[in-house]
């Protein structure tokens, strides 16, 4: 309070600093929401790519479990 009553001509540059200290606050806020934006849908790419390789191993294993299954695939 003191200061704006010594140095009235500084309230212009004082207010300008609190702007840009908003605008950089909110550019870091924003690149911490795309980073865990992308963060979660890689791990959600990530997730399906692991599933697609269980469904694919528990098809295999049921070919190898069924003797009829066994003959009707090709192996390759």
């Amino acid at each position: 309070m003191e200061a704006k009553t010594h140095y009235p001509e500084f309230l212009s540059v004082e207010e300008h600093i609190r702007r840009a200290q908003l605008q950089r606050s909110a550019h870091i806020a924003h690149l911490i929401a795309v980073g865990l934006d992308r963060l979660a849908r890689s791990l959600a790419q990530a997730a399906r790519t692991m599933g697609r390789g269980v469904d694919a191993e528990m098809d295999r294993r049921a070919i190898e479990a069924d003797a009829f299954l066994k003959r009707a695939v090709s192996h390759r």
